[in-house]
């Protein structure tokens, strides 16, 4: 899907104004919704790190992860 560069500066100012999870968890859904659920696309379009897109959709999967930091391990 081509994004508008409106609709793409809409999603970076977003994404800039959140930070940690939240931030993970709103790129994580964009890229689900408009990348479909490519990290690679979004990391290449939109300029995010492919491994906050990953440790998003990791954190998205398993709400009750107690310790996030347990997840980077299974990172690629």
């Amino acid at each position: 899907m081509i994004l508008d560069a409106t609709v793409k500066a809409t999603f970076k100012d977003a994404s800039e104004k959140l930070t940690g999870y939240r931030k993970r968890d709103f790129i994580a859904k964009v890229t689900e919704d408009y990348f479909d659920g490519s990290a690679r696309k979004a990391e290449t379009i939109m300029g995010w790190n492919r491994q906050s897109v990953q440790l998003g959709y990791r954190l998205k999967k398993h709400k009750r992860c107690k310790n996030p930091t347990d997840l980077l391990s299974s990172l690629p």
